[in-house]
């Protein structure tokens, strides 16, 4: 696995997406992680593998994982960001759909909400 990318969601398109139903919280943000290659479904809808850290070592709080048809990316739905603040995502225990485990050295990608 070489790299993760992190694209926040202003907007998202539900018919995209393959989730588990659940209630969320009305003030949510969304962020789509893009992987470069297809990843399998275990261990992908667990949020536990997923963590989000702010600028100030706050941990975002993730409710629940969505997977883009094709496996090639996931949106997690976590508590509302801040704009103007630097996030840092990392994931891991998730492997390819060859089987093999993310690396170590390329499971984390930063980001900004602009607004």
């Amino acid at each position: 696995m070489k790299f993760i990318k992190i694209i926040f969601l202003i907007s998202l398109i539900f018919g995209l997406i393959d989730t588990f139903a659940q209630v969320l919280p009305h003030d949510t943000s969304k962020v789509l992680v893009k992987f470069n290659e297809p990843m399998s479904r275990e261990g992908i809808f667990d949020i536990s593998n997923y963590k989000i850290l702010c600028e100030d070592n706050h941990e975002v709080k993730i409710f629940k994982v969505g997977v883009v048809e094709g496996d090639t990316a996931v949106i997690l739905f976590t508590e509302k960001h801040q704009p103007g603040k630097a996030y840092r995502i990392i994931v891991s225990n998730l492997k390819d759909k060859a089987g093999n485990l993310i690396s170590q050295e390329n499971n984390y990608a930063l980001y900004q909400k602009t607004n």
